[in-house]
């Protein structure tokens, strides 16, 4: 393939102190050894990770836990969005949140109590409701989210895993609605990074297979276009988000790729020159969007209800309500989205810190 042809970019050592602020250990500990290369026995990282979860950001979401073993609401991990269980352990094991911490084991006991489908998969419902099954979003998130926290050889996990394969679609990627035969980019993203994540504990016969077409599906679109012409397929993919929950963006599929080991491709040109459109002055990005989530608790018209308009709804600035899961504030330079950018660009080949 052709390479990049985008000059490096640097890092000022302002920027990367910036990153390494002590009060949000998850932020901290990944600059040191994703991006700066250090080694994870060197005291001063290992201080990072042992604080992960005891302050900043997961220690935060950890205080919302009621009974040390779900949020929001006991009966569901995934109503309301976005303040049940699910999205908090999504959040948590990006953040760097494992297993190892008790709170987090029972919260996922609880979770697969409740959601984990006997064949395969996980479901939106819970448990003896009428339409328990599996679901591809949501299984492609939890099997990511549960391989980073622990859980790679977990046999639910694996047969989780194996239930997403079998539902791909010919041109690479898959489509949560039942009668699609075109993959979808927000059904897509999840199971090629639950497969990334897989992998990197121990990939299995099928699995690279699996990711190889999934990700050429993701770049024959050129990351977020059209097939068939230049058109953006949706203009919130040219926005910043986070947490992206079961949505897309052009960086959060650069993300998911580079993880992947995908390298110089062409096709990913656009959304590396967008990346660097939207990189201010100072070196940093900012957090565009945060979705909102529902407005409250309860089921519309009397009903159990899964998905709402309202759950799209954007905050661009400030804060939302209780359940926007939100670590940082909308509009404001954002360390997760600039730490994240960077990493992308250093899997690329075209990041360097200044010193």
């Amino acid at each position: 393939m052709q390479q990049l042809q985008i000059p490096r970019v640097t890092a000022s050592k302002p920027l990367i102190d910036w990153l390494l602020d002590e009060e949000e250990p998850s932020v901290r500990y990944e600059t040191l050894t994703e991006l700066l290369g250090r080694d994870s026995t060197e005291s001063s990282v290992k201080k990072a990770h042992d604080m992960i979860g005891s302050k900043g950001w997961a220690a935060k979401i950890l205080e919302r836990q009621e009974e040390d073993t779900y949020w929001d609401n006991p009966n569901s991990s995934y109503v309301p969005k976005f303040s049940a269980s699910s999205w908090q352990i999504h959040v948590l094991a990006d953040l760097g949140v494992t297993s190892k911490n008790r709170r987090i084991s029972k919260a996922v006991d609880h979770l697969l109590d409740l959601h984990n489908v006997e064949t395969g998969g996980v479901s939106l419902r819970p448990k003896g409701h009428p339409k328990f099954e599996p679901h591809i979003c949501a299984t492609g998130n939890l099997v990511r989210a549960l391989a980073k926290m622990g859980y790679a050889e977990d046999d639910r996990v694996l047969k989780s895993l194996e239930w997403l394969i079998s539902k791909q679609l010919p041109d690479g990627g898959w489509n949560c609605s039942p009668p699609g035969k075109h993959g979808s980019f927000l059904s897509t993203i999840q199971p090629v990074w639950a497969l990334s994540e897989m992998m990197s504990h121990n990939a299995r016969k099928g699995w690279e297979t699996s990711a190889r077409k999934g990700s050429e599906f993701l770049l024959k679109h050129r990351v977020f276009k059209s097939d068939r012409d230049d058109s953006v397929i949706l203009l919130d993919f040219l926005r910043l988000h986070y947490p992206l929950h079961y949505s897309y963006d052009f960086l959060h599929g650069m993300r998911v790729l580079t993880e992947l080991g995908m390298k110089h491709d062409q096709r990913m040109n656009d959304a590396v020159s967008l990346l660097l459109e939207k990189r201010a002055p100072d070196g940093k990005w900012f957090l565009e969007g945060v979705y909102r989530g529902w407005r409250h608790p309860n089921a519309m018209h009397g009903e159990e209800t899964v998905s709402r308009p309202e759950e799209r709804d954007i905050i661009s600035q400030g804060w939302g309500t209780e359940r926007a899961l939100q670590i940082e504030e909308a509009g404001k330079p954002s360390k997760w989205i600039t730490l994240q950018a960077l990493l992308v660009l250093k899997r690329l080949g075209l990041f360097k810190p200044e010193y």
